[in-house]
């Protein structure tokens, strides 16, 4: 009787076993060979990518970075923003906008062929979700396409928005850097902790209401995997890197200005003792923010204590505009001599 119901039994496990590996490898149909959409993602064909695109238009290109080229795209009656990978782009696209030995080594490095790892690391990204990062709506992967589709920040990025010379109180900007520091908090307390080592104001993104969200979160795997050489502020490991990166983050939003790259914590004061600050409630921005930078790495504080911190500076603000006094919160350039 065991024997009678056991090999039926297994004989369908088996089956369905090699249903899902043949889906796996040979795709749900002959125009991908990606079939395991991650979790809360939407696997778009590459039909509707170029649809969204106006078949890449180079119109709707708004930047490239590490990973490929990035477009804005209309999806339904909703805006997105789509990254593709370089190695999905014709050679003749990146000798028209790119040089020849920046095109030969796209072709050297970039090139992912690993479906399979692709999706994964997809996937992986997907579960990384908290309200200060910039959502991963969907992907798109084949034999010779893998993209990225993203939530669209109408306000771009904090370094964007700082170039245009908008009107920014000290109170938004503390708004910015908390919201900020919550998005590297959130990959910091991930099990195992997630990096970011890529942060900048190029990576905080700004949406209607100036809410910060930080870009790229989880992507650390697929770049690593071309072998590219991250940029990476001096000093530490671990998350100390995020952290020193947070506190140049810091300086720039606070300065307006590109901070140099430091070696030492005399450098570091010598960049600032020029930007002598009137206000008191800058004191405690800029005591956050020389401890972010601080050397030796070690010395470093965590992100839950500068996040902490720079809620605390928040509610000061907020308790000192109630009473009429609201320092700081004037434009800033009117508070650095």
């Amino acid at each position: 009787m065991v024997i009678y119901i056991g090999t039926p039994i297994a004989t369908i496990a088996i089956l369905i076993a090699l249903f899902w590996i043949s889906r796996i490898l040979c795709g749900k149909n002959s125009n991908t060979s990606s079939t395991v959409t991650p979790p809360r993602l939407i696997e778009f064909s590459m039909e509707e990518l170029r649809q969204a695109t106006n078949n890449f238009d180079m119109a709707n290109t708004i930047g490239h970075g590490c990973y490929g080229v990035v477009y804005t795209g209309l999806i339904g009656d909703k805006i997105v923003v789509i990254k593709r990978e370089w190695c999905g782009l014709q050679p003749r696209f990146l000798a028209e906008v790119y040089t020849e030995n920046f095109v030969d080594f796209i072709g050297n490095n970039l090139c992912i062929c690993d479906i399979l790892w692709y999706v994964s690391q997809v996937s992986y990204m997907s579960k990384i979700q908290h309200r200060n990062l910039v959502n991963l709506l969907g992907y798109c992967c084949d034999d010779e396409n893998q993209l990225l589709v993203f939530e669209y920040m109408v306000n771009g990025s904090v370094r964007d928005y700082l170039d245009a010379s908008r009107d920014l109180t000290f109170k938004k900007r503390i708004s910015i850097a908390l919201d900020a520091a919550k998005g590297l908090l959130h990959l910091h307390n991930l099990d195992p902790p997630v990096q970011h080592k890529r942060f900048t104001t190029s990576k905080v993104l700004l949406d209607a209401d100036l809410n910060a969200k930080v870009s790229d979160p989880g992507m650390l795997g697929l770049l690593e995997a071309r072998d590219l050489r991250l940029v990476n502020p001096r000093g530490g490991l671990a998350e100390t890197i995020d952290v020193f990166s947070f506190g140049l983050f810091l300086l720039e939003l606070i300065t307006g200005e590109k901070p140099d790259v430091f070696e030492s914590n005399e450098e570091i004061v010598q960049w600032i003792l020029p930007r002598m600050f009137t206000r008191s409630s800058f004191k405690p921005y800029m005591k956050i923010t020389l401890e972010c930078l601080n050397y030796p790495a070690i010395d470093r504080p965590k992100m839950d204590v500068v996040v902490t911190e720079l809620e605390t500076i928040y509610q000061n603000e907020v308790i000192s505009e109630d009473r009429g006094v609201a320092l700081g919160s004037e434009l800033f350039n009117i508070t650095i001599e």
